[in-house]
């Protein structure tokens, strides 16, 4: 049975075939189970929130769609009690296998945003818009993901939902291991999606002598990357993923993705 690491390993570096990205983006969605290894467990807690310092929550990720999916693929809807800092699911894991927890495609604010050099770029006062280009409003979505597993991990609550931007595991998240590759793909609605930035978190910050930096990978043209982390912990991968506004729908939308993963030795 693999056990989770002791609260330490939250303190873990990062070596990936990546690059070294800057600070972390702002309010970052996460998931953290108590556990996620619940073999000897029948529940689960998933505290989901935002922050700027992984994994402590900042503010809560309230959500209409929270979600499990269970080892027979069945996908049933939970209640989170939402506190000021973080949301709180509880579910039930006495199936053997792989569960999904999920917050479910969850609707944000609308911002302002223009296309400057083929990037998208918010706007506080949309009077300050570079010269040249037009403010159109963006509005977010946001959707996180982690598994835990009870026994041996299966594979049913691992298949794609199809729709948004999501991260399908080819590597089972119950057997990412420290020094080896976990390979994913990169979707959107369901297609892989070729050049997408992806990035890389370690926790927790708030223990460490200096912030380890998020490192940012780039998925290929079938949509695959590979992560590899030096030492046993707690991480987060992202994904933001943007469609500009057309002619049957006046609003844009800016899709986030974001999984937990354990690495162990």
């Amino acid at each position: 049975m693999r056990r989770s690491p002791s609260f330490a390993a939250f303190l873990a570096g990062v070596a990936l075939s990546g690059v070294l990205a800057g600070a972390a983006q702002a309010h970052s969605p996460y998931l953290l189970p108590s556990a996620f290894d619940v073999t000897d467990r029948k529940l689960v807690t998933v505290q989901g929130s935002f922050t700027e310092s992984f994994f402590s929550p900042e503010v809560a990720m309230k959500s209409d769609a929270w979600a499990v999916v269970g080892p027979n693929g069945a996908r049933m809807p939970l209640t989170a009690t939402n506190l000021r800092e973080l949301a709180l699911v509880e579910v039930a894991t006495e199936q053997s296998g792989t569960y999904r927890i999920t917050t479910g495609q969850r609707t944000g604010r609308t911002a302002k945003a223009v296309l400057v050099k083929g990037q998208w770029e918010f706007l506080e006062d949309p009077a300050t818009a570079p010269a040249g280009t037009t403010p159109v409003d963006m509005q977010s979505l946001t959707l996180a993901d982690v598994y835990v597993t009870r026994g041996a991990p299966s594979t049913a609550a691992l298949a794609p939902v199809g729709k948004g931007l999501e991260f399908v595991a080819v590597t089972h998240p119950s057997s990412i291991f420290t020094g080896q590759d976990a390979k994913f793909t990169v979707l959107f609605d369901g297609k892989p999606v070729a050049g997408q930035a992806i990035t890389l978190h370690a926790g927790d910050d708030r223990y460490a002598d200096a912030k380890t930096p998020p490192v940012t990978l780039t998925s290929d043209d079938q949509g695959r990357f590979t992560v590899k982390v030096a030492r046993s912990g707690v991480y987060q991968i992202q994904a933001r993923y943007r469609v500009a506004p057309t002619a049957t729908d006046a609003t844009g939308h800016s899709y986030t993705y974001a999984l937990t993963f354990e690495s162990l030795r």
